[in-house]
C-alpha cells in the first residue's frame, strides 16, 4: 500500500534539535532517557524505563487493522568528538547546529545524528495521530557505542514483536540484513622507572589533524591512526632517548585523531632526532596524503627534565606495542564483494598511575576469526609480559536467507521510490542481533537510516533530504506490515 500524502518531517528534525539540547554521550544518558520517557506519558503512552535507562514505549496500532506488533528501535547515546580547536564541554553545553542548505553538521562537535536520527523518528511516530501502524514497541537503547550495553541488559520478557526496525543504519539506499560482532581488548604493561638525566631537554611530539572516523565503517578507508603514526615515529629515531610521557586516542570506536609523547634528550642530540622525524613525518605524509591530506606531526622543545623517565626496556616494550598491535582491515569478505570481514581498531593508549593501557576494538563477521584475533593479541601481549583482558564481546547479527521482513521492505522501498535497495550486510555493530538473541519467541530484524557522513568525527553531518527519504519510507513499510 503506497502512502499519498508526505509524512511530517518537520517534526522530525523539531524532535532532533530538542534532544540535541540535551547532553547524551555514552554513560550520561539518564537526562535524555527521562526527557524521552515524559515525553512519551505526557501522550498517554505505556513507559518503561529501566536502571540503564533503556526505555520500552508502546503504542497501540493505529489507523491499521494489523494485529502484529513491530519494534522500532534506536539508541539514546552519541560519541562526543571535537575539534582540537573547540571547548565544547559535551557534559553540559548543548549541541551547536549548523543548516547549511541541504546539509545539518554541528559546530566543531560530532553531530549526534548517530543515533539522533532515529529517536527523533519515534518521537516523530509516537506523537503523530494520522499515520497508520500496528502495535509499536519503541525502544531506546543506552550505552550502544561503548558496547552495546544497554540492549545487553534490557529485559526482553515482555516483548512481543515479530520483526525489528533497527533505526541505525547510515545510507538510504541500502537496507541492512546482518552486521559484525565484536570484542574490546585492554593490553596492560606495567610502568618502570629510572631516574632522568637531569641535563637533558624534553621534546614534544603531537600528532593531529587527521579525519579519524568510525571504526567500523570507515575502518577500509585507511586512514591515518594517530598512535600507530606516533609509534612509528618514535621507532624511527636513530639516536638515545628517554620516553617519560605518551597518549593518544578516546573511544574505541572512533579512529584516533591525536596522539602525544615527550621524551627527554642530549641537547647535543636536538637537531640529529628533529632530522629523523621529520624525514619519517614526510614519508607518512606522502603515504596518506589523499585520504588524510591535514596530518600534522608538530614538535616542541620544553624545560629541561628533572624527573623519572621509563626505563630503556619498559620505552622498548611501549614502541614495541605501539608499532605491532594491528590496526586496520584484517581481511576481506571471500563471498561477499567488498565488505570487510576483520578488522582491528587500536584506538586509545592511555597512562594509568602504575601502568599503561592499549585498547583496541576487534570487529569480525566470523566468530572463530575473531576467537583467533584474540588469540594473537594474548601472544603478544605475552611476548612484552603484558597482561591482557576481552570485554564487551557480542556476536554477529547473522543474514537470515529467509526472512519475511526482508521481502516486505524490499517492497515497500520500491513503492516510494521505483527501484529496489541494495540489500547489504555492514562491518558494524547495531544491536539487531543482540536483541534477536534475547527475545524469546522467533523474529526476524533489518535495519535503515539516511545519509549520515563521517559519523564519531567532528566532520559528522546528515543530508536533509535523506532524513524526509527515509521517514517517508518507514511510514510507508509500517502501513504494509
Amino acid at each position: 500500500m503506497l502512502i499519498n500524502n508526505k509524512s511530517n518531517y518537520s517534526s522530525v528534525i523539531k524532535n532532533f534539535e530538542d534532544i540535541s539540547k540535551i547532553p547524551r554521550g555514552s554513560g550520561n544518558e539518564e537526562a535524555v532517557s527521562n526527557y524521552i520517557k515524559h515525553f512519551a506519558l505526557e501522550l498517554g503512552l505505556d513507559v518503561v524505563q529501566d536502571e540503564f535507562y533503556n526505555l520500552i514505549i508502546k503504542k497501540p496500532a493505529q489507523n491499521s487493522s494489523s494485529n502484529k506488533t513491530i519494534m522500532l528501535q534506536a539508541h539514546i547515546d552519541m560519541v562526543n568528538e571535537a575539534r582540537d580547536s573547540s571547548n565544547h564541554n559535551f557534559d553540559s553545553d548543548p549541541i551547536e547546529l549548523v543548516y547549511e542548505e541541504n546539509i545539518l553538521r554541528a559546530n566543531n562537535t560530532t553531530l549526534g545524528a548517530d543515533n539522533g536520527i532515529g529517536i527523533a523518528y519515534m518521537m516523530s511516530i509516537l506523537e503523530s495521530k494520522e499515520i497508520s501502524h500496528p502495535n509499536l514497541e519503541c525502544v531506546f537503547t543506552s550505552s550502544e557505542e561503548i558496547g552495546l550495553f544497554g540492549a545487553k541488559n534490557l529485559d526482553t520478557s515482555n516483548i512481543e514483536s515479530k520483526y525489528i526496525i533497527n533505526l541505525d543504519s547510515e545510507e538510504d539506499d541500502c537496507i541492512l540484513t546482518g552486521c559484525a560482532g565484536a570484542v574490546n581488548s585492554t593490553i596492560s604493561l606495567k610502568k618502570e622507572y629510572q631516574p632522568a638525566i637531569s641535563t637533558n631537554i624534553a621534546l614534544e611530539i603531537v600528532v593531529h589533524g587527521l579525519c579519524g572516523g568510525h571504526s567500523g565503517i570507515d575502518i577500509n578507508k585507511q586512514r591515518g591512526n594517530s598512535i600507530e603514526i606516533l609509534g612509528r615515529v618514535l621507532n624511527s629515531i636513530t639516536y638515545d632517548y628517554d620516553l617519560f610521557f605518551v597518549d593518544g586516542g578516546s573511544k574505541r570506536n572512533v579512529i584516533p585523531r591525536y596522539a602525544e609523547a615527550v621524551i627527554s634528550l642530549s641537547d647535543n642530540d636536538l637537531e640529529n632526532i628533529v632530522r629523523d622525524i621529520q624525514k619519517e613525518s614526510r614519508k607518512i605524509q606522502k603515504e596518506i596524503y589523499s585520504v588524510d591530506p591535514n596530518l600534522k606531526i608538530s614538535l616542541r622543545k620544553a624545560a629541561a627534565t628533572d624527573y623519572k623517565v621509563y626505563t630503556k626496556e619498559c620505552r622498548d616494550n611501549i614502541i614495541f606495542l605501539m608499532n605491532m598491535i594491528p590496526t586496520g582491515v584484517v581481511s576481506m569478505s571471500s563471498s561477499l564483494k567488498d565488505l570487510v570481514d576483520t578488522s582491528s581498531n587500536f584506538a586509545v593508549l592511555s597512562e594509568k598511575t602504575n601502568k599503561i593501557e592499549f585498547l583496541s576494538m576487534t570487529r569480525s563477521s566470523s566468530e572463530s576469526k575473531k576467537e583467533a584475533f584474540t588469540k594473537k593479541l594474548t601472544l603478544l601481549a605475552k611476548y612484552v609480559g603484558a597482561s591482557i583482558e576481552f570485554s564487551a564481546d557480542y556476536p554477529a547479527w547473522e543474514y537470515n536467507p529467509n526472512s519475511e521482513l526482508e521481502e516486505i521492505a524490499i517492497e515497500s522501498y520500491y513503492e516510494v521510490f521505483n527501484k529496489k535497495p541494495n540489500v547489504t550486510i555492514m562491518h558494524c555493530g547495531l544491536e539487531s542481533g543482540i536483541l534477536l538473541n534475547k527475545i524469546n519467541h522467533y523474529a526476524e530484524a533489518i535495519s535503515i537510516g539516511p545519509n549520515i557522513f563521517d559519523v564519531h568525527s567532528p566532520d559528522e553531518y546528515v543530508e536533509l533530504d535523506s532524513v524526509e527519504k527515509i521517514y517517508d519510507y518507514l511510514i510507508n513499510l509500517l502501513s504494509n506490515l
